[in-house]
């Protein structure tokens, strides 16, 4: 064999299992064809968070004023912001490239596929052999109807985050995830933005719960974002001032589209068939409990297997792969557990389940919340939006989930998250002294609230 292990995909999952796999004394090859990374690296997350800090500073800059702070009006200059943009990224990529060759992992410049059980073959000709390879292509946007990539007035997200121009009127079909933080920085940036989701609610595929959803519908308001719900965008049409989209009500001016309805697997062309693994019908690979997909030594993680579309999902998967792959017990995933973060204005984030979802499981609830507006830090950030929200199962308290819909919300989760995973309790967090002023003291206000012993809140 060339190889004990070859991973074919360098993204957030395929390049961590690569590394911890020669870490773990593995002969290991990462065959990717573009940039490591992935799309999360160089398209996606990370991008995307970094247009979101520095649009921010519009926001704080129009609005300083009110603490006594005056500024000239601030002037983009979008090519230097691309430019910044594609340096933090460069940054990162350098980074994963030196931590890949400093483990001893043999990255491979080429497209590959699977050839048979134990083989990869390459775009170069080239065909490797291994005793286990593991898939970890990620995904890809997908077009509607009516709507093509190949179209310059449709940007994918892709396009969005290239930053070639600020466009007067941006419409955005879907109103997911990526479709709203980048509506949010567009916004920022200047954009008239309109977002129009055929569901009857907007991040419809994530466990929250009305009263979050109903908090950024307000504030997106506010920023001037038209959120039109149970609409169908159905076409493009030429109109006398510009481009229209064509929805089930009426048409929308637009001078970019930004086309942002969900992702399918990178499933296709893989030589799935030579190993006797057939996708669904949306292209996930079938997995066991091993991340297994077949009998012939083949796993997935990522996008690609199932569960939530997340990089640390990715990561975490990796890793688990890697040390099993060593003679360590496998580690399992609760996907409803696994946290998350988006970064819209305000943030939300969430671990666990929500209250709806934790009834319909059968438990009978705890609920606390807290509200940003009684934290005397969140106030001096001049951030009094949003809540705490925490469930715990009535009986014995144990965390079922917690969603934080406000500023920081992604950096405040991953405690309220390790106490999900650990099967803890809200005493956990109530009786862990935080410092104060802090905005985490809000995780324990609502604990404290669940348990009704609130003391900077009534409790119910």
């Amino acid at each position: 064999m060339d190889y004990q292990v070859v991973v074919v995909g360098g993204g957030p999952g395929g390049y961590v299992c690569a590394i911890r796999c020669a870490q773990l004394g593995l002969r290991t090859a990462l065959v990717e064809k573009g940039k490591v990374g992935g799309t999360c690296l160089n398209w996606g997350c990370i991008p995307t968070k970094a247009l979101v800090s520095a649009t921010k500073l519009l926001e704080r800059a129009a609005t300083a004023e009110e603490m006594g702070i005056a500024f000239a009006p601030p002037a983009i200059d979008l090519p230097k912001l691309a430019a910044w943009k594609v340096g933090v990224v460069s940054t990162l990529v350098a980074g994963i490239e030196t931590l890949l060759d400093r483990n001893g992992v043999e990255l491979v410049r080429a497209e590959g596929r699977l050839d048979g059980p134990g083989r990869v073959a390459l775009s170069d000709g080239t065909v490797l052999s291994t005793e286990r390879i593991v898939l970890a292509t990620g995904s890809s946007a997908i077009e509607i109807p009516g709507f093509s990539f190949e179209d310059p007035r449709v940007w994918s997200s892709d396009d969005a985050l290239a930053l070639t121009e600020i466009p007067e009127k941006l419409v955005v079909i879907g109103g997911g995830v990526i479709g709203l933080e980048l509506a949010s920085i567009y916004s920022r940036l200047g954009s008239a933005v309109t977002v129009l989701e055929l569901l009857p609610e907007i991040l419809s595929v994530v466990d929250l719960d009305r009263r979050t959803v109903a908090t950024l519908k307000r504030a997106l308001k506010l920023q001037g974002i038209d959120v039109r719900t149970g609409t169908a965008a159905q076409s493009i049409e030429d109109g006398p001032d510009g481009p229209l989209v064509r929805t089930d009500g009426d048409a929308v001016p637009a001078d970019r589209i930004l086309l942002a309805v969900g992702r399918r697997p990178n499933s296709a062309d893989l030589g799935l068939e030579t190993v006797g693994v057939e996708p669904d019908r949306r292209g996930t690979l079938p997995v066991d409990g091993t991340l297994r997909c077949g009998s012939d030594e083949v796993y997935a993680i990522g996008d690609v297997a199932p569960g939530p579309m997340l990089a640390h999902k990715a990561s975490a998967e990796g890793v688990a792969l890697a040390e099993a792959f060593a003679g360590g017990e496998m580690r399992t995933f609760d996907h409803a557990s696994i946290a998350q973060a988006i970064f819209t204005d305000p943030e939300i984030a969430s671990a666990g389940l929500s209250e709806a979802s934790a009834k319909e499981h059968g438990h009978e609830v705890l609920v606390g919340r807290f509200p940003y507006a009684a934290l005397g830090k969140a106030l001096g950030m001049r951030e009094p939006d949003g809540f705490f929200q925490v469930v715990a199962d009535a009986s014995d308290h144990r965390l079922l989930g917690a969603a934080i819909v406000g500023a920081d919300a992604s950096e405040l989760i991953s405690e309220a998250a390790v106490v999900i995973e650990s099967g803890l309790t809200l005493e956990a967090i109530a009786d862990a002294i935080h410092p104060h002023p802090t905005l985490p003291e809000g995780l324990k206000e609502a604990a404290e609230s669940a348990l009704g012993r609130a003391i900077h809140s009534v409790n119910r």
